[in-house]
């Protein structure tokens, strides 16, 4: 396709919703960590006012319903941008792939801030919990929406590659399990329960081994050589440098949590710092693992036999 041709404000509407997502992200984990998803009990307005006219000063006066009103303003937002994204998407790409993808994209996002509300209505933590593992899965949807709409993306060429069958397979596989593990974090922030925490712990090691793995791929798939050489041994490292990360800051969460602070007392500064921390960066792991698969479909051919 000539890039020259392509009309630039779709691609830049999806990365604009890639990159408005992640703060959101960082909000609603604040929310979650300080227990204050009830600190605004009706919805869609906010203590029977419009959300979007409420007046800062009021937000101001209690930490609670500034950040629970944050994260509904900031979620709207998201969704002014995926709109763009999808309208301009349907009037100006050709790339029916993507027509569709942006159509996925906007439902996707309607269902979450319709999720988000009923959770409120019902004061349901369970809903609470699907609303916070969705979220995840939503960054790495607009993440890959932006991908495909890049530059980089649709000048890349394809290579023949002995990692091809191996990334593709394990970058899906480590994907799927990275998503089962936040779903399981999920569920400890919002419910509780010892068997969901010694879940999650015995499903980090699987994944730690995994994307350790996946690594390995990306970095033998770089010695190959090739005019995307550079672009793996960039996601290894991304993979390895947030891979690291994790481990540490969801050791700091658990002493935190149930050491220092202890379970049942109010949320110190440390547990709120290091559980949304452990919490972004879980969600930036999940996109780089669905990036690799992503490329390993779209720059590498298996070789024939």
């Amino acid at each position: 396709m000539n890039m020259d041709a392509t009309n630039p404000w779709p691609r830049r509407a999806a990365l604009s919703a890639a990159l408005l997502t992640a703060p959101i992200l960082l909000i609603g984990g604040t929310v979650t960590t300080l227990r204050v998803g009830m600190a605004v009990p009706d919805w869609p307005t906010t203590f029977q006012q419009n959300m979007f006219t409420y007046p800062l000063s009021e937000m101001l006066k209690d930490a609670g319903v500034f950040w629970e009103h944050s994260h509904r303003l900031w979620g709207a937002l998201v969704g002014l941008a995926v709109l763009a994204t999808c309208v301009l998407t349907l009037a100006c790409e050709p790339s029916r792939r993507l027509k569709a993808l942006s159509v996925v994209a906007l439902v996707a996002v309607v269902g979450q801030g319709l999720l988000g509300g009923f959770r409120v209505l019902e004061n349901s933590p369970h809903l609470a919990f699907l609303h916070g593992t969705f979220a995840q899965g939503l960054f790495a949807l607009f993440c890959s929406q932006a991908l495909l709409h890049s530059v980089g993306w649709r000048r890349s060429s394809s290579r023949d590659s002995a990692q091809a069958g191996f990334l593709r397979r394990l970058g899906a596989g480590t994907a799927l399990l990275l998503y089962v593990q936040i779903a399981l974090g999920a569920w400890v922030r919002h419910n509780g329960g010892t068997h969901a925490l010694f879940a999650h712990m015995a499903l980090a090691l699987v994944a730690t081994g995994l994307v350790v793995l996946l690594g390995a791929g990306c970095g033998k798939a770089s010695e190959e050589g090739g005019l995307d050489a550079a672009r793996w041994r960039t996601l290894k490292r991304r993979l390895h440098l947030l891979l690291g990360l994790q481990v540490v800051l969801g050791i700091l969460t658990a002493a935190w949590v149930y050491i220092v602070t202890g379970p049942t007392n109010p949320v110190s500064v440390g547990e709120a710092v290091f559980a949304t921390l452990h919490v972004a960066t879980g969600a930036l792991l999940l996109w780089t693992t669905v990036s690799c698969t992503l490329w390993a479909h779209r720059s590498l051919r298996p070789q024939a036999a």
